[in-house]
């Protein structure tokens, strides 16, 4: 009998799609890594330049898109967090069972600072992974600061490499985002293009509605890019402006591309026009060729978005673009107020469920430091580290980091020992670590798994170098690896009561108060002064967006459990009919909208008004999804034209949340 794996070990072990090479971060890593290693060795201090390193290597590792203003300003928020927890460690070493239960405290404040958001949640893993290793040395209290500093130092080197890659082209990240943006909307053009099979009404996602996910995935890219200087700053400038625009302006091809009502040839040709409009935004070229002058439809959309992004009087006088979102500064009095600002600071405490798992960190950051103390050996400190990168609350699933961490730290202590084994110690070494520097970017692109097994035998040349004579930590890692996962598996995972159905109720719930909301902005009549026209463009546009960012976080959760072992795995797979149809939903209400702005439907407030309180009543009924949708379910006759394709997917996504009988 043949056997077939449970498809949640198989997505377990599922790779990413290949990706472009990014090579730009790979020599800025490896820069960044071995030239204070070459430093240290020519000068004979390693141990000082391990510092270094450590502190360029963690703030090098993840490749990252944003904008270079924001990794300069997260590198702020980082580093002085990290140096504050290799001084709290340094001055807690050495007294025993005080330590440990200090260790303890810093564990809890840790998981509370990765609360407040994914830069802190950084800079706390760091602070954290320092007091461990510092706690673990001897350190005078003189020099407590010196490893801090240098360790600023690495991050430093770190922020100066970029700012040179910056310097180059300091608009890459948001050019990059755009072009995968556009192209994607071309995708999207050749998809809708093609006709539909029969049984695409009962597929889990039509090719259309795949490519629509690309396109709303690479909008929200798109949007923290193109925006960020515009939403840092108190008034309109030209940049913001022209980044708020070329956004609206992608945003309203979207919009008409769902509205539909194309002929195949224009929808082809705007898929190539696409194609070149991205691939000079992505080259850094100028204007391309192909302006229609006049254009109707998608072509005149096209032209508006060629003049926003190489904006040239003498080329094209500039068009009057519907739905520009651009801001005004807000006046001194529309700030908050007292209350409102005392609000802001109540949101600041720690929740729930961030309270838990700070106490479930420090729970087994305590028990593996029982093991470190009970197993002893050299550098037994990579126990309690284990568990500290592994256990992050925001970095995915627990089961699932610990398990790939585990399979990649097998392969990658096999690839450290047979370089420690063959490579004498020196520059020959340091050769090696500059290879490796060079692929665990593109590595961590294709998976946690993959990314530490390149990662782990860097760190074991790291330890190797400052290790005196012939010493093999590899096989100690290799067990170290195994038990601090094994105690996330245990006490980080498994003992406590998991509930996925409250939290994907939860996460759903949200996406369909958007869709609601969505509706209710595409449902507005439209200005009867066309003057109004963009601004209520934009008010289309944000909730839209709002509805499909709620959405693409439903699905990226219910991704990350679909590989963890039942019932969290089976519990995802039911609800993942139920956010397609939610999709689709979307789908119809960016149609309505469209149209509604068009002049083209007049819409009976009586009924936008029922279809309001269908909203209601599906969110006050979720649950979870108890069985696939069934036959198409026939929309009323005497409905509004224009809404019953939004009545027709509300009526299934009923049908879905109805209990099973």
């Amino acid at each position: 009998m043949h056997y077939k794996p449970a498809d949640w070990l198989v997505r377990l072990t599922r790779l990413n799609p290949k990706t472009a090479w990014p090579w730009r971060h790979s020599v800025r890593l490896a820069i960044a890594v071995t030239l204070p290693m070459l430093v240290g060795l020519l000068t004979g201090e390693v141990e000082a330049a391990i510092m270094v390193s450590i502190g360029a290597l963690l703030n090098s590792v993840k490749v990252q898109s944003d904008p270079y203003r924001t990794r300069f300003r997260n590198f702020l928020i980082i580093v002085p967090i990290a140096m504050s927890g290799f001084m709290l460690g340094a001055l807690v070493a050495g007294h025993g069972l005080l330590t440990l239960a200090l260790l303890v405290l810093v564990a809890i404040l840790s998981g509370l600072i990765s609360g407040y958001g994914a830069v802190y949640s950084t800079g706390a893993m760091q602070m954290l992974m320092l007091a461990v290793i510092a706690a673990a040395g001897d350190h005078a209290p003189s020099s407590i600061w010196i490893p801090a500093l240098l360790f600023a130092g690495g991050a430093g080197f770190a922020a100066l490499l970029l700012a040179i890659e910056a310097l180059f082209d300091r608009h890459l990240p948001e050019r990059t985002a755009l072009a995968h943006l556009l192209h994607a909307l071309a995708h999207l053009a050749r998809a809708a293009a093609e006709p539909p099979e029969d049984k695409a009404g009962h597929a889990l996602a039509t090719p259309f509605e795949q490519q629509r996910r690309h396109v709303t995935d690479a909008m929200m890219k798109a949007y923290s890019g193109l925006l960020e200087a515009r939403l840092r700053s108190e008034g309109s400038t030209p940049a913001s402006d022209g980044r708020a625009a070329i956004l609206s302006t992608t945003g309203m091809l979207f919009s008409a591309l769902m509205a539909g009502g194309h002929a195949p040839d224009e929808l082809a040709a705007a898929g190539h026009r696409l194609d070149g409009i991205a691939t000079a935004v992505a080259r850094g070229r100028g204007r391309p060729s192909g302006a229609t002058a006049g254009g109707e439809g998608l072509a005149g959309i096209l032209d508006h978005l060629v003049d926003e992004i190489w904006p040239d009087a003498e080329v094209s006088a500039p068009r009057a673009v519907p739905g520009k979102m651009i801001r005004k500064a807000s006046p001194a009095s529309a700030r908050p107020g007292w209350h409102a600002r005392l609000a802001q600071v109540g949101r600041l405490a720690p929740g729930r469920d961030v309270i838990i798992t700070a106490l479930r960190l420090a729970l087994c950051l305590a028990i593996a430091f029982a093991a470190q103390i009970w197993l002893g050996g050299v550098r037994s400190y990579w126990i309690p580290l284990c568990v500290v990168i592994v256990l992050k609350p925001d970095f995915g699933s627990v089961f699932v980091r610990a398990v790939q961490r585990s399979i990649g730290t097998i392969l990658g202590v096999a690839i450290g020992v047979v370089v420690l084994t063959f490579v004498p110690k020196g520059f020959w070494l340091l050769a090696c670590m500059a290879g490796l520097c060079l692929v665990v970017p593109a590595a961590g692109l294709r998976g946690y798994a993959m990314q530490c097994t390149f990662l782990t035998p860097l760190v074991l040349i790291l330890i190797d170098m400052t290790a005196p004579g012939t010493a093999d930590f590899g096989p100690q890692r290799l067990v170290d690896t195994l038990i601090g996962s094994a105690i996330v598996l245990v006490f980080g995972y498994l003992i406590w009561p998991r509930d996925p159905a409250a939290q994907i109720q939860r996460a759903f719930a949200g996406a369909m108060a958007a869709a609601e909301a969505f509706f209710h902005a595409a449902s507005t009549p439209p200005p009867a002064d066309p003057a109004g026209v963009p601004s209520a463009r934009s008010t289309d546009l944000a909730a839209m967006t709002t509805a499909y960012r709620s959405l693409s976080n439903v699905r990226t959760t219910l991704q990350r459990a679909i590989a963890e072992p039942p019932p969290a795995s089976r519990e995802a797979a039911a609800w993942f009919p139920a956010v397609v149809e939610a999709e689709r939903l979307c789908d119809r209400i960016t149609r309505l909208a469209e149209r509604n702005l068009a002049g083209t439907v007049t819409l009976d407030p009586a009924a936008v008004e029922q279809r309001l309180a269908a909203f209601e009543a599906l969110r006050a009924s979720v649950g979870r999804p108890a069985r696939q949708p069934g036959d198409p379910i026939p929309a009323s006759a005497d409905g509004d034209p224009a809404l019953r394709e939004v009545d027709f997917e509300l009526a299934r996504l009923s049908q879905l949340m109805q209990p099973a009988t």
